[in-house]
């Protein structure tokens, strides 16, 4: 009788917890699309830090990233526009820079901005750099379309970088 009782209880608890097993898992709520350029801007530089760029990228600009990344693995090295971080035109910096960032409307209109975000890499130095984002505005919702920066005398445009073979 204790034996059969036992096996009723965990009979009953192993069909007591099938409806959660068999529900999907829930999906995290989007995030409201930003309601101008520089929001957007301010979440791709919250973001978690592997989390990927691709949702903050117009359609033209993923299909060039995602491409270079296809060759890079093909040829079994890192590719051009692929060997740094867009966001901050670095391979290093402290992890709080992006709290020091100062953003500024270069140009704006209903389906179009240009963005100026001005970096300081290192709390501890005196340099900045500014990196220049073209965002779209995409069914309501902004992102980015092409950027560009500039190290040292060296400028850059990440779509050109995405293009390179070599």
């Amino acid at each position: 009788m204790i034996l059969m009782n036992r096996r009723l209880l965990a009979a009953g608890l192993v069909l007591s917890t099938l409806p959660a097993i068999a529900q999907p898992a829930p999906r995290p709520a989007q995030a409201p699309a930003p309601a101008d350029p520089v929001t957007a801007l301010r979440a791709l530089y919250t973001k978690p830090e592997r989390a990927s760029v691709n949702p903050f990228l117009t359609p033209r600009l993923r299909r060039l990233y995602t491409e270079q990344q296809a060759r890079g693995r093909r040829a079994g090295e890192v590719m051009s526009g692929l060997d740094f971080v867009f966001a901050c035109g670095c391979q290093d910096s402290d992890d709080a820079y992006h709290t020091r960032n100062v953003y500024r409307v270069v140009s704006r209109d209903e389906r179009k901005a240009q963005i100026a975000v001005t970096l300081k890499l290192f709390a501890d130095q005196p340099e900045t750099q500014v990196i220049t984002f073209d965002m779209l505005n995409d069914n309501g919702r902004w992102l980015i379309d092409d950027v560009s920066g500039a190290s040292g005398d060296i400028a850059w445009v990440l779509s050109r970088l995405l293009q390179m073979r070599e």
